[in-house]
């Protein structure tokens, strides 16, 4: 059974009409992808720009960052509006620990169980973490999926969100296996990287609001 409007986060924003629409559907939160090498990659001062016109005050407003420099990290935070860092790279909790000012989502790419061991040196630095699939040379919005034997292994001391790979056509199982606080989503609602589709965002939270 699938909780009634559990969290989802948008990720891979890059325009106004796209962010609005998520949030006119229920979204709990939207990512903005800080990594220049990204297909997804937005300015902070474009990110600006949608944050200042979004007609939501609750609505999370995440920034996605993969190995920055803290100096870095704290400028765009600052200069974009977001309210939480999500650290997507090989952050260590040392690096957490110079953003101790932040709010803070840790990201792993799962490929082995041993990672699973690191998980907890993060938790006293964060309030979330997300798990996304490895793929080697990506840093997420692959749309690979996480294996269930890991997925079975990761401990919830913390509210947890999974992506990678789900989608309006499949999220529902792995959100009924696992029970995850939140499921995140880029790839799978886009038409192109960056560009959300109208229909895939409004059959993905039509399925939520009907499960």
């Amino acid at each position: 059974m699938v909780a009634e409007n559990f969290p989802i986060k948008v990720c891979g924003i890059t325009q106004l009409k796209d962010a609005q629409l998520a949030v006119d559907l229920g979204a709990m939160a939207l990512g903005f992808i800080f990594y220049p090498k990204s297909p997804r990659y937005i300015s902070p001062e474009a990110a600006y720009e949608i944050i200042s016109k979004i007609s939501s005050s609750s609505v999370l407003k995440v920034g996605v960052f993969v190995n920055a420099g803290t100096d870095e990290a704290k400028s765009v935070a600052l200069r974009s509006g977001i309210d939480i860092l999500q650290l997507h790279g090989d952050e260590t909790p040392e690096y957490c620990n110079g953003l101790s000012e932040f709010r803070l989502w840790k990201a792993f790419r799962l490929k082995s169980e041993d990672q699973i061991s690191q998980i907890s040196a993060f938790e006293p630095f964060v309030e979330a973490f997300l798990f996304d699939a490895a793929v080697d040379g990506d840093y997420g919005g692959t749309g690979h999926t996480l294996s269930a034997e890991l997925l079975a292994k990761i401990p919830q001391r913390k509210p947890t969100l999974l992506a990678g790979g789900l989608g309006p056509d499949n999220w529902q199982s792995t959100y009924e296996t696992y029970k995850p606080w939140a499921i995140d989503l880029s790839s799978s609602v886009e038409s192109r990287p960056g560009i959300k589709d109208p229909e895939k965002l409004k059959k993905l939270f039509l399925k939520r609001k009907t499960s």
